[in-house]
């Protein structure tokens, strides 16, 4: 049965339960916001017929896909190569024009291709929407028959593991990230709405490394993939406004700026993108609330991102701040980091820092009574040295210990950098740092 015949049965059974469902509430006698067994049943078929609806149209995206890049594939790239050789050629000849030295004219033509999607990606959306998954893991097709006490001697082909559960999954039932571990549906799920709601998780990634949307939503549902997209636009407005209005708080997309203005999609309201209170005519007002924040934040000794105007606190490490923005700063003056000439370290926290890594357990004044003053000023040093670490090298430490970063409690281990000495949880490992 064809997706376009699958999608038509499921509307007509929507709308004949539907129809039975509102005829049983015109003629029910039961008591007012109750239901009788036929209404809920026919309200948990009508949710089944949702998922399946959901389902079908994540199949028709899929194969819409696999078409495309089986079609369009080689198409697409060379028309892509001789776009880049004519933008080459355009700055050569602009180069030459002017009279510079054309340094690296040899690299400008050799510029990377569009990135096609790969040949196992093409496999897993013909194995998931074409061919089938067998769950045994036995894909081979035999163009010669096998007795029956052959086939029961070959071991089943064992599935992936899944990087986040363990749980082992056909290939193409896992999506790769450019670090080359693989995820399953439900785990990278929940790593794209970690990111939707957790600005310091955006963009989803791996190592580091940006988890591409295009070869992920096969593996999402359509509403993950729906949310993301207007919230990847949020996240990567710089100085973004909100909505004033308390009951609406929207994002305003920057089409919608003008003359320091901004207007809800919403609600309509217009917002002050200079004191992201309500617009007004003149110079902005006082914000008492805001004034009391802010002072409260010079007597803690608190900075301010001059990007998204976020307050960060710094509890260890030096005073190169990244906020959750993505935005480089000087926690001591809040410029632009490495624009400043404000010192890298403040000597009490680089004091605190080495004690709690030294012994995690005990006081600050227990750990100096115990004569370790020696141990302290390495562990100072090396803080020092490597303190723009990219936590490359990690060691599993057993037992209880909470996430320096998110704030979770492990109950049974936790990860330790070998170089900067962090402890990060699994999430915040892989997705977050």
């Amino acid at each position: 049965m064809s997706d376009e015949d699958v999608s038509l049965a499921i509307r007509l059974m929507q709308e004949d339960a539907e129809a039975a469902l509102s005829s049983s509430v015109r003629k029910g006698k039961q008591a007012e916001g109750s239901e009788t067994d036929g209404q809920v049943a026919l309200n948990l078929f009508l949710a089944e017929l949702q998922v399946a609806e959901t389902s079908c149209n994540d199949r028709q995206m899929a194969r819409s896909i696999l078409q495309a890049v089986q079609a369009d594939g080689d198409a697409i790239r060379q028309c892509q190569q001789e776009e880049d050789v004519a933008q080459a050629d355009h700055a050569m000849s602009v180069a030459l024009s002017r009279g510079e030295i054309l340094t690296g004219a040899t690299e400008a033509n050799q510029t990377d291709p569009t990135v096609i999607p790969n040949d196992e990606f093409v496999d897993k959306l013909s194995c998931i929407y074409n061919i089938g998954i067998n769950q045994d893991g036995n894909d081979e097709v035999l163009d010669q028959p096998e007795s029956s006490s052959w086939a029961a001697s070959r071991k089943p082909k064992r599935g992936r593991p899944c990087e986040a559960c363990g749980d082992e999954k056909h290939f193409a039932q896992l999506a790769r990230a450019p670090c080359q571990h693989e995820y399953c549906g439900p785990c990278l799920t929940r790593i794209f709405q970690n990111a939707m709601n957790d600005e310091s998780l955006f963009p989803p990634r791996c190592c580091r490394q940006p988890i591409p949307l295009d070869e992920s939503q096969v593996f999402l549902n359509a509403k993950v993939v729906e949310d993301f997209r207007p919230k990847a636009l949020e996240y990567s407005t710089p100085r973004r406004t909100y909505c004033h209005n308390s009951r609406c708080n929207k994002f305003i997309p920057s089409t919608n700026y003008a003359n320091d203005i901004a207007t809800c999609n919403q609600c309509g309201s217009q917002t002050c993108m200079v004191c992201k209170g309500a617009s007004h005519n003149g110079d902005c007002p006082n914000d008492e609330q805001l004034q009391q924040v802010l002072q409260l934040a010079e007597e803690q000794h608190w900075q301010r991102c001059q990007n998204c105007w976020a307050l960060v606190e710094l509890n260890f490490g030096c005073n190169h701040m990244t906020c959750r923005c993505g935005h480089d700063f000087c926690y001591i003056c809040g410029a632009r980091w490495k624009t400043c000439i404000c010192q890298q370290w403040d000597e009490a926290r680089l004091l605190q820092r080495a004690v709690e890594i030294d012994a995690p357990q005990e006081t600050f004044q227990q750990v100096i009574n115990m004569g370790t003053q020696a141990r302290i000023q390495e562990l100072m040093v090396d803080l020092q040295d490597n303190h723009e670490c990219n936590h490359e090298h990690w060691v599993s430490r057993g037992g209880g210990h909470v996430c320096e970063e998110c704030g979770d409690r492990m109950r049974l281990f936790i990860y330790e950098c070998r170089q900067c000495h962090i402890m990060a949880c699994r999430d915040c490992r892989f997705h977050r740092l």
